[in-house]
Order: C-alpha cells, then sequence, then structure tokens
C-alpha cells in the first residue's frame, strides 16, 4: 500500500477523528493515572462529563463518517462541527487542567491546521482570533494576570502560536493547493469527461495489475447497438446525453458489484468485475439491461462479450476473447451476450425493481 500524505478531505477527517481518540487517551492518563495526576492540578468531577460527551460525539462521527463517504451534501456538515466539536473541547480541557498552564496547550495548533484546511487563510485568522480571545478568557477568571508567571505564559503562549500558526497555514494551504492541481491532473489522465468514467488509459492500467497480482475477475466488452442511427436520427447532442447518462449507470451499477466501469473508446465500455457465479453474472445482466431499457432521452440496446482471468493471463488475448464474443454476440441479434463458455445470453428485461432488491 502506497502511503502518502496527499489526503483528500474525507481522509484528512478520518485522520482527525483518529487523533481525538488518542487526545482523550492522552486527557484520561493525566486526570487520573499517576504521575501525572500527582503533578497537574486538574479537576476531577467535572471531567467525566466531558469525557463521556467527547467520546459519544466521537463515536457519532466516525460512524457518520463510514455512512457519509462521498455524500458531498453531508460532508462538509460533519468537517465544519468537528472544528467547532475540537475548540470547545480543547478549551474545556485546558480550563480543567491548570488554565493557561496545561500541558495540553500545545494540541491548539492543531486546531487551528483544522480549520485553515476547510476555511482557508479566513480559517486561519478566526481560529487564531477566537483562541486567543478564549485563552485570555481563561487567564482572567482562573489566575491573577499581575503576576509575571502567568501573563509571561499567556503572552508568549499566544505569540509563539500565531506565528506558528500562520507560518503552518502558510504550508497546509500551499499543500492543499498542490493536492487540488494533482487531483485535476489525475482527473484528466484517467477520466473520460463526457461519460464521467475512467477512460481507456486507465482500463489497461488496472486490468494488467490485476493480471499482475493474479486477481480473478471478469470482463465485460459491450457497445451501444446501432448508435450511429442515435446520432444520425436524434443527432450528436442526444448521442452525448445517451453517453453520460449510460456512464452514471454503468459506475452505479459497476460500484453495487465490487467493480469498475470504463469508457473503453466511442460507444464502446468495459465492466472489470470480481469473480462471479454464473447465477450472479445473469442476475448482473438483468439488472443492466432493465436500467438501459429505461435510459432517458431514449432507451438503448447493448451488446456485450465476457471472458474471464482463468481462461489466459495474456492481457491481450483476454481483450481479444471478449472482444471475439461481443461480435457473435452481435452477430445473433441486438442486446445479446456471449459468456465466456460462449453460451449467447438473452436477458431478462421483465426484473422488477423489487425482484432486484430481493436480489441483493
Amino acid at each position: 500500500m502506497k502511503f502518502s500524505l496527499y489526503l483528500n478531505d474525507y481522509q484528512t477527517e478520518k485522520l482527525f477523528s483518529t487523533l481525538r481518540w488518542l487526545f482523550l487517551i492522552i486527557a484520561t492518563l493525566i486526570f487520573y493515572i499517576p504521575p501525572f495526576t500527582e503533578n497537574i492540578t486538574t479537576n476531577k468531577a467535572i471531567f467525566p462529563y466531558l469525557l463521556v460527551s467527547g467520546a459519544i460525539y466521537m463515536l457519532v462521527t466516525q460512524i457518520a463518517l463510514i455512512r457519509v463517504r462521498g455524500d458531498k451534501r453531508s460532508l462538509p456538515f460533519i468537517l465544519k462541527a468537528g472544528i467547532v466539536f475540537d475548540f470547545f473541547a480543547l478549551i474545556w480541557l485546558m480550563f480543567l487542567s491548570e488554565g493557561i498552564h496545561s500541558p495540553l496547550y500545545p494540541i491548539s495548533i492543531l486546531f487551528v491546521m483544522h480549520a485553515t484546511i476547510y476555511w482557508r487563510t479566513k480559517g486561519a485568522l478566526i481560529s487564531l482570533t477566537v483562541f486567543s480571545i478564549a485563552y485570555v478568557v481563561m487567564g482572567l477568571v482562573t489566575v491573577d494576570m499581575t503576576e509575571f508567571q502567568h501573563y509571561f505564559t499567556l503572552t508568549s503562549n499566544l505569540f509563539f502560536l500565531w506565528i506558528i500558526g500562520l507560518f503552518g497555514a502558510l504550508i497546509m494551504l500551499r499543500e492543499r493547493a498542490q493536492y487540488v492541481q494533482k487531483e485535476a491532473y489525475h482527473h484528466l489522465a484517467h477520466k473520460d469527461y463526457l461519460s464521467g468514467l475512467f477512460n481507456h488509459r486507465s482500463f489497461q492500467e488496472r486490468f494488467r495489475r490485476k493480471l499482475e497480482d493474479n486477481e480473478s475477475f471478469i470482463l465485460f466488452l459491450g457497445d451501444i447497438d446501432d448508435f450511429k442511427k442515435v446520432n444520425d436520427e436524434y443527432g450528436h447532442l442526444t448521442g452525448d446525453e445517451i453517453i453520460r447518462k449510460a456512464g452514471e449507470i454503468f459506475d452505479l451499477h459497476a460500484e453495487a458489484y465490487n467493480g469498475q466501469a470504463f469508457r473503453y473508446g466511442g460507444e464502446e465500455f468495459v465492466f472489470l468485475l470480481p469473480y462471479m457465479d454464473e447465477l450472479t453474472i445473469r442476475r448482473f445482466l438483468n439488472e443492466l439491461y432493465a436500467q438501459l431499457k429505461r435510459l432517458e432521452p431514449i432507451p438503448i440496446s447493448m451488446s456485450f462479450g465476457q471472458s474471464q482471468s482463468t481462461e489466459t493471463l495474456e492481457p491481450e488475448k483476454l481483450i481479444a476473447l471478449a472482444d471475439q464474443r461481443l461480435y457473435e454476440a452481435k452477430g445473433t441479434g441486438k442486446g445479446k451476450i456471449c459468456l465466456a463458455h460462449d453460451k449467447v445470453f438473452i436477458p431478462d428485461l421483465s426484473v422488477t425493481h423489487k425482484q432486484k432488491e430481493a436480489f441483493l
């Protein structure tokens, strides 16, 4: 598994979610375990409330993160709610453990970095300002600020927090900009602009990697029947719309079977699926054809040829087998599939949505 420090928002929030558990353990050590508890003044009467509420929040957050992966509407809310939680939890912990002299103060820099990731420069400045105000209020409430040791600690900590926070924010923003640029280049190199699927280059890379890793898989190579007539009769804009919507169907349907869909070129598409028994293959095809029958603005028919990794480990031969069977399927009529054992399969388009749910 390749290690990388370039993380998307979802991966970054998973990292922060893990770090919260680590800091919860550290806080518990400080409050209850010698020699920490013997040398650090803490408020043990209130800490259990923070401990329980924090554990509940973090557990709920981790469950939510698992459920909303890829959900562009819900994920931002969880990300920003995490920043607010971090602020209140940190201030509360510091207040209960020697205030402005709390050994947990260094965590404040992570709070600033967290806000910077999602709110950029505005997040860095707001988080630094809000924390500074809360830190000053904490000092005024908990200690005599006329004493040198207290106002020196407060001013020096804030000074270094602002210096480190701003420089850290600068580095963080540069890293995020590079990540966005990297993702844009990767998208251009590996995604088909029209269908939204992975492109031919990406297919070849993943296909050959599976063979090198000796994975068992199934390959379906297919194309849209009479697609030239669609362009001639309805226009190229309608043809493009069909490619786009078919791509959406292929992507979701492949994912439902732990596979991947690719645009091979023109009106040709490829599925890479984990090895399945024939019953599951037929179910996959029946469900796919039922969705294509309901495609807007016009339904389409497709033909497919199947090959599988158990037949050969040579990539060119495996594709050639699927291509040969595709044309055998077309030779028998539209909307058919030639399976790996050279048997032609005709999809059952009467499969209903309820029947599909029963299969799953």
